[in-house]
């Protein structure tokens, strides 16, 4: 396996992890074993603004995406749905966050969760898509040049992930 496609599932595996720690956080505050945070909340969307939104999506575009578009036609329309998917993810974090300030407001977390359920199943048919659907295209179709390309700007988030 491709460093790059490791980094991503990692990543992925990042998101996932801060979507579920925030889900179960929602449920217990909602349920009253715990009491609303709605600071840690807005840190996690802050991390997901800052890490996936910021430098995850970008490099995939940047990177994975247009060598795959070079390199397979039949790639064109599952890229072109991703791609739109990143542009919409961020459009969905940033009404988030709004429903976060508007939940807060009203010291009820009920609609932060909902919208935070919608989101997480977004977000995860969207990974899902790249790692059954784009991952395996990619191993078909790119050269090791481009790998090299894509795995060093990839290796160039490790640092950054958390």
């Amino acid at each position: 396996m491709k460093d790059a496609i490791s980094i991503i599932t990692d990543e992925h595996r990042s998101l996932a992890a801060v979507l579920k720690g925030l889900q179960a956080h929602v449920a217990d505050a909602r349920a009253g074993r715990v009491s609303a945070d709605f600071h840690l909340a807005g840190a996690m969307l802050d991390y997901i603004h800052a890490f996936p939104e910021r430098l995850h999506h970008p490099k995939e575009d940047e990177y994975l995406f247009r060598f795959l578009r070079l390199r397979s036609a039949e790639a064109a329309s599952v890229l072109n749905e991703l791609e739109a998917q990143h542009t919409r993810g961020a459009e969905l974090l940033a009404d988030l966050r709004r429903c976060l300030e508007q939940s807060q407001a009203a010291g009820d977390m009920s609609s932060f969760g909902r919208a935070l359920d919608d989101y997480a199943r977004f977000q995860w048919d969207h990974m899902r898509k790249e790692e059954e659907v784009v991952f395996p295209m990619a191993q078909r179709h790119l050269t090791q040049q481009d790998w090299t390309s894509i795995d060093d700007a990839f290796r160039a988030n490790v640092d950054r992930a958390w």
